[in-house]
């Protein structure tokens, strides 16, 4: 059972230059990635999300978070990867959703989004140590 211990953004950048009245056809990137410290039983998720006009128009949102979390030594490292997504995930939406309704727009409230085990690519462990943590 994977368990969210700390969260944190490392970065936000908002651009929203777009007249008011503008009909936006919004899409999203996202990208995670899951660094283990095996010894410890505990990984550092980095989401890294997108949100952009597909029409080019100028608004943009983009954040940077880190997470560390603890396993049980028995947890495979798929289901740690979709089960720290999912508990950090609804994070980023509380926060998207803030900037956005405190900017002067309608909160805008992402899709939740879910990963499938299938789909997580799991390559060989990084050494690090806790100085080097991203939430540091």
């Amino acid at each position: 059972m994977v368990e969210l211990k700390a969260y944190k953004v490392n970065s936000i950048s908002f651009e929203n230059k777009v007249k008011n009245g503008t009909e936006l056809k919004l899409q999203n990137q996202v990208k995670y990635n899951v660094n283990y410290m095996e010894a410890d039983n505990r990984c550092v998720g980095i989401l890294d999300f997108r949100v952009s006009d597909s029409q080019m128009n100028p608004f943009e949102i983009r954040i940077e978070m880190a997470a560390e979390f603890a396993y049980e030594p028995g947890d495979e490292k798929p289901d740690i990867h979709t089960g720290s997504f999912d508990q950090l995930f609804p994070f980023l939406r509380q926060i998207i959703n803030n900037l956005t309704s405190m900017s002067g727009m309608p909160g805008l409230l992402i899709p939740i989004m879910k990963l499938r085990r299938d789909s997580v690519s799991v390559g060989k462990p990084k050494e690090e140590d806790e100085e080097n943590s991203p939430l540091n």
